[in-house]
C-alpha cells in the first residue's frame, strides 16, 4: 500500500475514542497477530480544550507534533481524523470545514461518529469533498466490528424485518436518569452502525427510509404485541448476548429472557424507534438498558429464516473493537477509497437530526421523503 506521511488529528477533547484512535497510530494496535504501527507516519494532533494532563505526556513521550491551529495541523495532512465529543452525535462542525477546505486536494478524511449534525450540513461537506478531490467517511466501532458469530448475508437476499437491541449505559448497576431520548441518542447512532451494515446487501441494496415512528414504555410493548416490531427477532438477538441481566447476575443461571417475559421487567426507560424502508422493509431500534449489556441484532429473510449475531465491543483496558476500526482507517488512508457509499453517513446523519427533534416523539409515524437515499454496497 502506498505510504502515509502526514496524519493529523482535530480532537474536541482527550479520552474515550479521540485518545484509542490517537494512541492506535502513536504506539500500534493489534493486526494479524502482531502490533502493528504504520511506519514513517508523522503523527499530529490539535486539541480544542487548553489542557489535558494525559494529552500533554505524548509529544514527548511518543513524539506527538501538537500544531497551534487546526489549519496548521490539517495544512500538510495525507489523512484527517475528527473526533467530536462522545458519544460522537454532536459534530464539530467547523473541524470539518477546516479539514475539507485546508487540507491538500485528494487528502482523506474520516470522522468518528455522525459526518454532520443535519442532513443538509452533510451534503454540503459532501458535495465540498467531491469538489476537493478529497475521500470522506464516517463510522464508529459498531460499523466495521467483529460479529459473534462472523455471519454475513448473502448479496441479494430478500429481507422483510431487522431488529437491534442496544443500551445507554449497559449494566444494570448503572441507572439512566430520565431525559430526552434527544439527548442520549449516541445508544441510535450505535444502532444505526451495527444494522446498516448487516441490511444494505439485501435485495437492490438500501433503498432509503419512507417512514420513522418513536415509541417509549408500554406503548413500545404494546407495539410488539401488535407485531409493528418482531417480537421473534428480538428473542433471536438476545440468544447471542453474553451479558443477560437480571437473575444471571445473581448465580449465573441461564434464563430465556424474551421467552419468560423477562424483557419489560428490566428494561429501565426503555425506547425504540421503528423504521419503514421504501423497498417495504421494516427494522426497529431497541433502547433496552438492564437487559442485557451488549448490542445484537437479527434479521429475518422472507422465507422465514433468521439471521443473529453480538456485535464485539470489548471491555476496558483493551477495548479491541477500536483496533478493528483503526485498521480500516488506516487501509482507507492508504487507498483513499471508502470501503462505503457515503450515502450511509448521510443517511445516518438524516436519521439523528430526525430523532433529535422533539416533534419526532409524538408515536406517530412521521413521512419522510428527505431520507430517499438510495445506495449499494461496494
Amino acid at each position: 500500500m502506498p505510504p502515509l506521511r502526514n496524519i493529523a488529528f482535530l480532537l474536541d477533547d482527550f479520552g474515550g475514542p479521540s485518545q484509542q484512535l490517537l494512541d492506535r497510530f502513536l504506539i500500534g494496535y493489534p493486526r494479524d497477530g502482531a502490533l502493528h504501527k504504520p511506519e514513517a507516519t508523522k503523527i499530529s494532533a490539535y486539541l480544542a480544550v487548553s489542557q489535558e494532563a494525559n494529552f500533554d505526556r505524548r509529544p514527548e513521550e511518543l513524539r506527538l507534533i501538537v500544531p497551534p491551529t487546526a489549519e496548521q495541523a490539517v495544512s500538510d495532512a495525507d489523512a484527517v481524523v475528527i473526533v467530536s465529543r462522545r458519544p460522537g452525535t454532536a459534530t464539530n462542525e467547523a473541524f470539518m470545514h477546516i479539514a475539507l477546505e485546508r487540507a491538500p486536494q485528494g487528502a482523506a478524511c474520516f470522522v468518528h461518529g455522525v459526518i454532520a449534525n443535519t442532513l443538509a450540513s452533510a451534503q454540503k461537506f459532501a458535495a465540498i469533498a467531491a469538489q476537493r478531490r478529497i475521500a470522506l467517511l464516517a463510522a464508529t466501532p459498531p460499523a466495521v466490528t467483529w460479529r459473534l458469530p462472523q455471519v454475513e448475508l448473502p448479496p441479494g437476499a430478500r429481507l422483510t424485518d431487522a431488529l437491534i437491541v442496544v443500551q445507554v449505559n449497559p449494566l444494570a448497576i448503572q441507572a439512566t436518569p430520565p431525559a430526552p431520548p434527544a439527548t442520549l441518542h449516541g445508544a441510535e447512532l450505535q444502532a444505526l452502525d451495527g444494522l446498516l451494515p448487516v441490511i444494505e446487501r439485501r435485495r437492490g441494496g438500501e433503498s432509503g427510509i419512507r417512514s420513522v415512528r418513536y415509541l417509549e414504555g408500554k406503548s413500545l410493548w404494546r407495539a410488539g404485541e401488535k407485531g409493528l416490531w418482531s417480537r421473534p427477532l428480538l428473542a433471536a438477538a438476545l440468544s447471542r448476548s453474553d451479558t443477560p441481566q437480571g437473575g444471571a447476575l445473581l448465580d449465573g443461571r441461564t434464563q430465556d429472557l424474551a421467552g419468560l417475559g423477562m424483557v419489560p421487567k428490566l428494561a429501565r426507560h426503555p425506547r425504540g424507534w421503528l423504521l419503514e424502508h421504501r423497498d417495504g422493509l421494516r427494522s426497529a431500534i431497541l433502547v433496552l438498558d438492564g437487559v442485557v449489556a451488549d448490542s445484537n441484532f437479527a434479521v429475518r429473510s422472507d422465507k422465514g429464516d433468521i439471521v443473529s449475531a453480538q456485535l464485539f465491543h470489548a471491555p476496558s483496558p483493551g477495548e479491541r473493537h477500536f483496533d478493528r476500526l483503526a485498521a480500516v482507517m488506516e487501509d482507507f488512508f492508504r487507498k483513499n477509497e471508502p470501503p462505503w457509499p457515503l450515502q450511509r453517513n448521510l443517511l445516518t446523519a438524516g436519521l439523528l437530526e430526525i430523532f433529535a427533534k422533539p416533534s419526532s416523539l409524538s408515536g406517530a409515524p412521521i413521512e419522510t421523503p428527505e431520507l430517499s437515499i438510495a445506495y449499494s454496497p461496494q
